[in-house]
């Protein structure tokens, strides 16, 4: 009888010694590859900065129109984030899983089952920011493919996807901080729009446009002051809406819902990672 107990308590202590083991390294793993992903992720995007500049500094056609080419370009440089987005949605719905799991008060979980969907969530929280590298620099390499800047990116994805944003609350991902566009991201485009609006207001082709000027300025308004989380909740207006009319259906396909803050991330400005 002592010895079987012994055994139990030497086996339950190999277990937790082997799970603590297994901890250690999925920590130490993560943090190799996340420091190693940084550090690649944010050359790939400084070379593209030093191609075309910031984001913010992008000026849109002064009708909002975005010709054939770039459409395409962009849609190309989704399909090249579709693995990305499929495996990022992955860890967010493990995480939310533990989450889940913790907050069901009608069906307390096994022990078994609460260690094995805790251990997953923990792998997944631990993987998230190796992804998330990994995500940008795919991001990035397609963009330099295409010779797109990050504020072309920004300005296409953001007008595109206006009606996708403003509907998240009611995805699958509603929960997610990740799943709704920054403060950065909004003020960016914000930005993007008055340059556009300037450009605008400097052109002899001012007239030819008569609604444009307040259509902006309104959207403009509207981003500033909150009554827009996200750009263009009713989609954009004018030659922008009618440029995009014929890809409607095919980048709807690529929309990547739960990772919009993913999508929209970049470094900060005077960050070097040269280690």
């Amino acid at each position: 009888m002592k010895k079987t107990t012994a055994k139990k308590v030497s086996s339950r202590r190999n277990g937790f010694l082997l799970t603590a083991l297994v901890i250690v390294f999925v920590i130490a793993s993560g943090f190799y590859f996340l420091t190693t992903g940084v550090r690649s992720a944010k050359r790939v995007e400084q070379t593209l900065i030093d191609r075309f500049d910031w984001a913010d500094t992008y000026t849109p056609a002064i009708s909002g129109f975005i010709e054939p080419q770039r459409i395409e370009a962009f849609i190309r440089v989704r399909e090249a984030l579709q693995p990305g987005c499929v495996d990022y949605q992955a860890v967010l719905t493990s995480i939310g899983e533990l989450e889940k799991l913790d907050s069901d008060q009608e069906r307390p979980a096994s022990e078994s089952e609460a260690a094995s969907t805790g251990f997953q969530a923990m792998k997944s929280a631990f993987s998230a920011g190796p992804r998330m590298m990994e995500f940008s620099t795919t991001r990035n390499q397609a963009l330099l493919a295409e010779e797109m800047g990050l504020g072309e990116y920004f300005y296409i994805y953001l007008t595109t996807y206006g009606k996708q944003l403003a509907d998240e609350a009611n995805s699958d991902f509603s929960a997610t901080e990740e799943a709704y566009i920054s403060d950065r991201a909004r003020e960016e485009f914000t930005q993007i729009l008055t340059n556009q609006l300037q450009a605008l207001h400097t052109s002899e082709s001012k007239e030819t446009y008569p609604d444009l000027e307040t259509g902006l300025q309104m959207e403009i308004d509207a981003l500033k002051d909150g009554t827009h989380t996200s750009p263009w909740p009713n989609g954009p207006i004018g030659k922008a809406r009618e440029s995009l009319a014929p890809y409607q259906a095919q980048l709807a396909e690529l929309y990547c819902s739960g990772i919009v803050q993913i999508e929209l991330l970049q470094k900060n400005r005077g960050f070097d990672f040269d280690g």
